[in-house]
């Protein structure tokens, strides 16, 4: 197989390692999201927030996201502890009735592992959900790690997980790409020195992905193989 265009201008052929994101990068996670916090929500006696409210929501682990239900709902802090317990039981009851996994994922994948490229999910998701969800699609064996947002002492933004990663293959920063659909993975990619490749259709909050200037912006994850 030929190197890809992109790959080839980034690092003169295939990297040496590449991280996914997991949320709006390969799942399309929020349908089941949403309805795990609705139940959450429910059981305080608020109103449910919907699909459209928690895709805005999400991306920075589940703690902030039931935060901001809370606050929207108007559900005191002291709730919290049951809110939370509540959602996470409903989440992973319940975690893949209606996510999908987005196009060409399968076969992204695919090309990396048959150029052995090393391959990472890190996802700010706690990681009980990961290889649930992972396994669910059919796609947990095409990772070597499968960071969540709880396994480390840090989480994106922060670089860490992404050198935990490199460090593990003893691959330079530079020879590594992120691939993400938010701020989060965009920052921690430039953290740590990697190079940052976004998809446009992910969770990103209304942002304009143009001013972050990555250094790669697809619609479509199977525009990193052309």
């Amino acid at each position: 197989m030929r190197t890809p265009k992109h790959l080839q201008r980034l690092f003169d052929g295939w990297p040496d390692l590449v991280c996914f994101d997991l949320d709006g990068t390969l799942v399309d996670s929020v349908p089941d999201i949403a309805n795990a916090v609705d139940k959450a929500l429910l059981s305080q006696g608020a109103e449910p927030a919907g699909e459209v409210n928690v895709r805005g929501w999400i991306g920075h682990g589940s703690t902030t996201l039931i935060r901001r239900a809370m606050i929207w709902a108007d559900v005191p802090e002291e709730h919290y502890e049951d809110v939370y317990s509540g959602f996470l039981k409903a989440y992973f009851e319940h975690l893949a009735d209606e996510s999908t996994l987005y196009s060409n994922v399968e076969s992204v994948l695919k090309a990396f592992k048959h150029q052995n490229v090393p391959i990472a999910l890190i996802t700010n998701k706690p990681s009980v959900f990961v290889k649930p969800l992972l396994d669910h699609f059919g796609i947990s064996s095409y990772f070597s790690w499968m960071l969540g947002g709880d396994s480390l002492d840090e989480k994106k933004p922060s670089p860490v997980p992404l050198l935990h990663c490199a460090e593990d293959v003893d691959a330079e920063p530079a020879r590594c790409l992120m691939i993400g659909d938010s701020l989060a993975d965009h920052n921690a990619a430039r953290a740590a020195g990697f190079k940052s490749a976004l998809v446009t259709y992910g969770y990103n909050h209304g942002l304009d992905l143009t001013t972050l200037e990555a250094d790669v912006l697809i619609d479509d994850l199977v525009e990193m193989l052309t």
